[in-house]
């Protein structure tokens, strides 16, 4: 087991001394580790917990779904770490995902997967955020001119070659980090609250190239 997993695998037994935590999945084998790797555990606890406070950091990006037995809450915190956990009992309390949590999240995978030269699933996951990035710009047009209806082209269209300069090769993990900027540049612009983080996208590709 890699230092980080090891290390986060022990705070989490000591931030639950009640809960039953067991590793599964690639951790198990340091063979099949890498820096691409995540931690899988299974956690069984009767008692309420906050499940950011067991992973002793921000929750930078998360999902998290429930078949009525088990919760399994896939996260990627702020420090790059991502760990996926399958919990059974008392379900684990998240906080309020962040404004922009599915692309942080889609971009953390893709960013993997790229790593690992998976670019088939990567790029799918990074046109998806392309997309969405493009659908804040048409926003931007359709403000400036008053309608969403557009015969002709408006001054963003001049901003569209900038979404193919984002997946311009080589591809990498750098191609996900540059379309979450983009996507956080564009959103940033129709919605004045909105700011983008990429804090932890770039400790999940910090970890993935030094490991």
């Amino acid at each position: 087991m890699s230092s980080w997993q090891a290390d986060s695998l022990a705070a989490m037994t000591d931030a639950l001394p009640g809960a039953d935590i067991e590793p599964y999945g690639s951790v198990t084998d340091p063979a099949l580790l890498d820096g691409w790797s995540d931690l899988d555990v299974v956690i069984t606890s009767h008692a309420a917990f906050e499940v950011q406070e067991a992973l002793q950091e921000r929750l930078w990006a998360f999902q998290s779904t429930s078949d009525g037995d088990a919760q399994v809450v896939r996260a990627v915190l702020a420090d790059g770490r991502r760990i996926d956990a399958t919990i059974h009992g008392t379900p684990g309390t998240l906080p309020m995902p962040p404004a922009d949590n599915q692309v942080r999240f889609d971009t953390a995978l893709a960013a993997v997967r790229f790593g690992r030269g998976s670019h088939l699933m990567a790029l799918h996951l990074t046109l998806g955020v392309i997309r969405e990035a493009l659908v804040h710009r048409m926003v931007a047009a359709d403000r400036t001119v008053g309608t969403t209806h557009h015969r002709s082209e408006t001054r963003y269209c001049a901003d569209a070659p900038l979404a193919l300069e984002a997946l311009a090769e080589p591809l990498g993990p750098q191609t996900a980090l540059d379309a979450y900027e983009l996507y956080g540049a564009w959103r940033s612009a129709t919605e004045p609250g909105y700011s983008a983080d990429a804090v932890g996208l770039q400790a999940v590709i910090g970890l993935g190239r030094v490991s």
